[in-house]
């Protein structure tokens, strides 16, 4: 009986957050209520309090859900990539899973209004970002120190220093997409990406340079 009670407490968290998802991304933040919220689901606006202390905590929540914050450890630790292609496959299902469908297209509309959200707010999803920023790059440190130790790119690969240049990169290609900055294909441009550094990160391709030199 607690198990099922559990399971319905966790259900109604969960409808609330995709309440909360449609409305914080179609009208200003100062406009939407709790209640309304909640009577769009047809709960009560006590229930929404029970779950959420505030309209900011749940919007922090809601953040946290769409940016997969808090859901790392269902996320490889990087040490499993043998290849370079194998980061690059993952980071292809990562880009399509977030951008596709009405989804995005609602993750966009929300944080273009950033700006009328409270400053509390504000700093608490740079946080949540910077520590999604942070967990990326050391899983892509992870991998790159295992492709180097098992021979599939250059063993001179400075792991952390790539790492960091690749979560840059990567987390900017988000960033464009859900803000709306650049209109393209990023899939193709997660491939564009990796193509410019597998080339350079082959094995051997450091000691032709030198030869050439």
């Amino acid at each position: 009986m607690a198990r099922k009670t559990r399971e319905e407490a966790m259900e109604t968290r969960e409808r609330l957050l995709e309440s909360a998802f449609g409305i914080m991304s179609e009208k200003p933040f100062s406009k939407v209520s709790m209640n309304e919220i909640a009577e769009k689901i047809g709960l009560s606006k006590g229930a929404a309090y029970w779950h959420f202390k505030n309209k900011n905590d749940l919007l922090v929540t809601l953040i946290e859900s769409v940016c997969g914050a808090g859901g790392e450890e269902s996320r490889p630790d990087g040490s499993d990539f043998e290849s370079w292609d194998d980061l690059r496959l993952f980071f292809r299902e990562e880009i399509k899973s977030a951008i596709q469908g009405d989804r995005y297209k609602r993750i966009h509309m929300l944080m273009q209004r950033k700006v009328e959200w409270p400053e509390e707010v504000r700093e608490k999803i740079f946080s949540i970002g910077k520590t999604r920023a942070e967990a990326q790059r050391k899983m892509i440190e992870r991998g790159l120190e295992n492709m180097r130790r098992n021979g599939a790119i250059r063993g001179d690969v400075q792991a952390g220093e790539l790492a960091a240049v690749m979560t840059a990169i990567i987390h900017g290609l988000l960033i464009s997409q859900f803000f709306g900055i650049f209109q393209m294909d990023a899939a193709k441009q997660i491939d564009f990406i990796f193509d410019a550094f597998g080339e350079r990160l082959k094995p051997g391709r450091a000691n032709k340079r030198r030869e050439g030199a």
